[in-house]
């Protein structure tokens, strides 16, 4: 077995189980323990996973995002059909708030059907993303690059985005919580968006159905502070009932009223 197939093989194992230990690996794998401890350290150093003593665990926990990398290859249809409906919202000549999420990441090619756009990320990926596209000024704040995130973070991104307006912030997040809102794994994330929302004239959450009952630690949003949530189908009818009390409006590809 090659050493990459090895080690997707043991990023499942990992994130199916969440902790599991060198010697479970190994015995399923037929490989030394050795050879184990190198794929976790290679993986661990690509951000895929984290190493605990005498096995791995998964980024699963309150106060932690899954890695970039893992995040990217996730739910990718869903994000798809998220991303065709976020584009409705868009318009030429309008000026654009994106946060530094995968399922944002997948809108910025369709960016390129429009005119004189200008678009402030905080995303590295996106913004590279953007920089092959036509039509668009592409504006990427300063600050703090997260780890594993490719984010960037911090006051001097805030303060970046605070001089900007934008007609339309779109953005994600990492877990939805009946009671709690909008999360995401730390304070410095939440902040970012945030200062996006104070800046916008409408916000999107763009969000699909895997983050629903999921909650992390820090806040973004109560549901009355998006104008939009988009997701590709429709959600658990707790939250139906709840956002119905507010301003948001649920967009799926069912419904498409806005």
């Amino acid at each position: 077995m090659f050493s990459l197939e090895r080690q997707n093989e043991i990023l499942e194992i990992v994130n199916a189980k969440k902790s599991v230990s060198v010697e479970e690996l190994a015995n399923e794998l037929f490989v030394s323990s050795a050879t184990i401890r190198r794929d976790l350290k290679v993986m661990e150093d690509m951000g895929l996973l984290k190493r605990s003593h005498g096995g791995a665990m998964s980024f699963t926990s309150s106060t932690e995002a899954p890695a970039f990398l893992v995040r990217e290859q996730e739910n990718t249809i869903a994000k798809k059909v998220i991303a065709r409906l976020a584009i409705k919202f868009i318009k030429n000549g309008d000026s654009l708030f994106v946060d530094s999420s995968t399922t944002v990441g997948v809108l910025m090619p369709m960016l390129n059907d429009f005119k004189y756009l200008s678009v402030t990320t905080t995303g590295l990926k996106n913004a590279l993303l953007l920089s092959q596209t036509n039509n668009i000024k592409v504006y990427i704040a300063g600050g703090i690059v997260e780890n594993h995130s490719n984010s960037i973070i911090g006051t001097d991104a805030i303060d970046f985005i605070s001089r900007i307006h934008a007609n339309v912030a779109i953005i994600s997040c990492l877990g939805v919580d009946l009671n709690r809102g909008y999360t995401d794994a730390n304070i410095e994330q939440a902040k970012v968006k945030q200062q996006m929302r104070k800046n916008s004239d409408k916000v999107l959450m763009l969000c699909d159905s895997t983050k629903f009952n999921k909650t992390f630690m820090c806040t973004d949003f109560d549901f009355g502070s998006i104008d939009y949530l988009i997701t590709e189908k429709t959600p658990p009818i707790e939250y139906v009932e709840k956002i119905a009390n507010t301003k948001c409006k649920i967009i799926t590809p069912e419904n498409t009223n806005f």
